[in-house]
């Protein structure tokens, strides 16, 4: 069933168009995590896509708690890695 990006609850997962699996961190912003390393990037949305929600897979559960500590994770530690800007 596809839902208004805007309709999801923050916190939760959805399928976008191009079958990739991302977690809505707030309002605008979505998070993914590349395999590879484990790093977290955020983005604003653009527009009000239609997506598909879905379960958050084990590699997303740790990601925006910073943001949202009134969330309970029982999987995971919680441990973000954030995208380190270079030069600093």
């Amino acid at each position: 069933m596809k839902i208004r990006f805007t309709d999801l609850v923050v916190g939760s997962c959805f399928v976008d168009k191009n079958g990739r699996t991302r977690k809505k961190v707030s309002e605008r912003k979505w998070a993914d995590r590349r395999e590879s390393d484990g790093v977290v990037s955020t983005r604003k949305m653009r527009g009000n896509p239609q997506v598909e929600s879905t379960f958050c897979p084990l590699n997303l559960l740790g990601v925006g708690l910073r943001r949202h500590p009134d969330r309970v994770v029982e999987i995971g530690d919680g441990n973000v890695l954030e995208r380190r800007k270079k030069g600093k």
